[in-house]
């Protein structure tokens, strides 16, 4: 008798535990995708700073001392159709750079990223993005220094 006691809490609590986790708003990839689309359209983003990671863990474990002036003012705009535009900001490497240049960038259902752009020979291959906030940007490509893979990051800020 005793253990029919608890059939009916158990019950009850086993339907309300379906019903809780049925009820539960659906986080999918298409939500994630779309709060990240916004994310990096809102403004034009900017260099930050550089370097490798040693660990693939996208924390810069040596900072890049050689990028040139030059590159530190480039700027990066992207638009919600999966193109954008780099701009070479005022001081540009050679006076025959263009000023800009289109690129294009995705997400995948797989939560990959990647920005592309022939009219850059370092985009040619792709970059990919590690991670993305309101105010950072995170890109990395896959890359092997005397023998070691590695990650180069390059952070973009607004």
């Amino acid at each position: 008798m005793k253990r029919n006691v608890w059939i009916l809490p158990c019950s009850v609590a086993v339907c309300l535990l379906t019903l809780w986790t049925a009820c539960k708003k659906n986080t999918s990839s298409s939500d994630n995708s779309s709060s990240r689309v916004t994310l990096i359209t809102q403004a034009s983003w900017k260099y930050d700073t550089a370097g490798a990671d040693l660990n693939r863990d996208g924390i810069i474990d040596i900072g890049d001392t050689t990028i040139l002036p030059c590159f530190k003012d480039n700027t990066y705009l992207f638009n919600k159709d999966s193109t954008g535009i780099a701009d070479n900001g005022a001081l540009k490497c050679s006076p025959t750079d263009p000023q800009t240049f289109p690129f294009t960038w995705s997400f995948t259902s797989a939560g990959d990223s990647v920005l592309k752009s022939d009219a850059d020979p370092l985009l040619a291959g792709g970059i990919n993005i590690y991670s993305i906030t309101s105010t950072k940007l995170i890109l990395y490509k896959d890359t092997t220094a005397l023998g070691i893979k590695l990650w180069y990051l390059v952070y973009l800020k607004h």
